[in-house]
């Protein structure tokens, strides 16, 4: 049993916020959810810090092609290279070269961390959930990442001839959002804006420019609550 006078602590989900506000758009009023849900502040603190890297890290999938790519926490070594370094130039799962260049290290050192067979000491772990998160969270990050998707034969036909935009999550009119899954024919034009959103101000102007995107092109009011996944051209 919970002593009285203190809330109990729970494991919340991205969805069970969203009666609260946003998590997308990092709207939650944590001391509503806390008092609905009758459970800690602290526990709702961790459902959007999760929520975010989460999220975070689907972006950066889906906008750069890097299909492990991991910012949250607990990611793989792996997951983490792939963010901060991106995909090898021919195809490796990870840049060992870049990688290693940067972590002071040989690039086999990096294979073995990204294979899972060699474990990274704690200095360079460090080091590396740095660069990984520097990959969302700054400008010159979140330009390389797109710089892969723009060189990418499906970012190329997609910036060149237009393409459908995927997006499931709880999303919806303001007075009506709902977990539910929606696809949008998009121009080239609009793709760039949509990347360049991203570029410049990262998870939350990429979601405030989706807002638009979709209030004109598919149905007027609509906002995001969650966003689950994102996909340009067919659903993977």
């Amino acid at each position: 049993m919970t002593p009285r006078g203190r809330r109990r602590q729970r494991d919340i989900s991205t969805r069970d916020l969203t009666d609260y506000g946003s998590p997308a758009a990092g709207t939650v009023n944590i001391d509503a959810a806390a008092r609905g849900m009758g459970v800690a502040r602290s526990s709702i603190r961790r459902g959007p810090s999760r929520a975010k890297a989460a999220l975070s890290s689907t972006l950066l999938r889906r906008l750069s092609g890097r299909r492990e790519a991991d910012v949250s926490e607990g990611a793989s070594a792996r997951g983490m290279l792939q963010a901060a370094y991106g995909r090898g130039p021919r195809g490796g799962a990870v840049n060992a070269n870049a990688a290693a260049q940067a972590l002071g290290v040989s690039p086999g050192t990096v294979r073995r961390w990204a294979a899972g067979t060699q474990q990274p000491t704690a200095e360079h772990l460090t080091a590396l959930r740095s660069s990984a998160r520097r990959a969302t969270r700054t400008k010159a990050g979140r330009r390389a990442a797109t710089a892969d998707f723009r060189a990418s034969p499906q970012g190329r036909q997609a910036l060149r001839v237009g393409s459908k935009l995927w997006i499931s999550g709880t999303q919806g009119p303001r007075d009506y959002p709902r977990q539910r899954d929606i696809s949008v024919d998009i121009s080239p034009q609009q793709l760039d804006a949509l990347l360049r959103a991203y570029e410049q101000g990262g998870d939350r102007g990429l979601i405030a420019a989706l807002a638009d995107f979709v209030d004109t092109n598919y149905l007027a009011d609509w906002e995001f609550l969650s966003i689950d996944d994102l996909s340009i051209g067919e659903p993977e």
